[in-house]
């Protein structure tokens, strides 16, 4: 009787190469190891990729789409309509703990390709990622300043740069865990330095009163500091008028939430 194809080759043979990728990189890994860890022939292997590049690079695409999908599932205007400032940060916080689960489930090839040496031929899709994610920072910034959250006076080129890198730096750190870190409490943490770089006066007020959810509330570990000093607003970084509650440019369902912190 003639052999019926194996259904999951295809994918048993790219979990394979991303194992055989992550021990020893592109140049180092070997299509005997990959065949070796599936289980198959390499005549199977050459059924499906034309070389150990061509499997390399389905895997590489595979994984920044991936990414891109998590970057484009996020409606501009989505955080702009929760109805509070803890339920706004917690938005934040979801997606992008979404995005960072995404590449620890895919670290041993994330890490090749932050690192660059073992697969620089293609750095270029990692860059047109951050450029696609850039260009999605700078309509959530514009969405921010013109409904009062963030600071007016942000200079968006900067300000993406500045965000971008400090992702960038961060997935480098994940990658190279042993044991998987707290992913959201590490988002939190770095979402709440980002608010307070880039929040309006009236955002940063309402963070620092917020309960839990001003930057002292996280502190170490993320433990509760009941004894942290609370800023007063005339020292918040951001020193320029902004909207008012009442202002037309604010959302209505934040504004609610802001109805006592407005600065005076």
């Amino acid at each position: 009787m003639p052999r019926t194809s194996n259904p999951h080759a295809r994918a048993d043979l790219l979990a394979a190469a991303e194992a055989a990728f992550a021990r020893a990189g592109l140049e180092g890994a070997k299509v005997e190891e990959i065949t070796r860890r599936a289980g198959l022939s390499k005549g199977a292997f050459y059924l499906h990729f034309r070389s150990k590049d061509d499997a390399f690079r389905q895997l590489v695409e595979a994984m920044v789409a991936g990414l891109a999908r998590h970057v484009d599932a996020c409606p501009v205007d989505s955080a702009m309509q929760m109805p509070s400032v803890g339920e706004f940060l917690d938005f934040w916080v979801e997606q992008d703990t979404e995005i960072f689960e995404f590449i620890w489930r895919n670290r041993g090839l994330a890490a090749l390709l932050l690192e660059g040496g073992r697969s620089a031929a293609y750095r270029h899709l990692v860059d047109e990622f951050a450029d696609r994610a850039a260009g999605k920072t700078r309509l959530l910034l514009q969405a921010g300043i013109a409904a009062g959250l963030y600071r007016a006076d942000l200079d968006l080129d900067v300000t993406c740069a500045f965000i971008g890198g400090a992702y960038d730096r961060l997935a480098r750190q994940i990658v190279r865990e042993k044991k998987k870190p707290d992913l959201r409490g590490l988002v939190r943490r770095v979402q709440v330095l980002f608010l307070r770089g880039i929040a309006s006066p009236v955002l940063v007020a309402a963070l620092d009163t917020g309960p839990g959810r001003g930057p002292q509330a996280v502190t170490g570990k993320g433990r509760a500091s009941p004894t942290s000093p609370r800023r007063p607003a005339h020292e918040s970084p951001a020193h320029f008028d902004s909207p008012r509650v009442d202002s037309p440019r604010l959302n209505p369902p934040l504004r609610a939430a802001f109805q006592k912190r407005d600065p005076p």
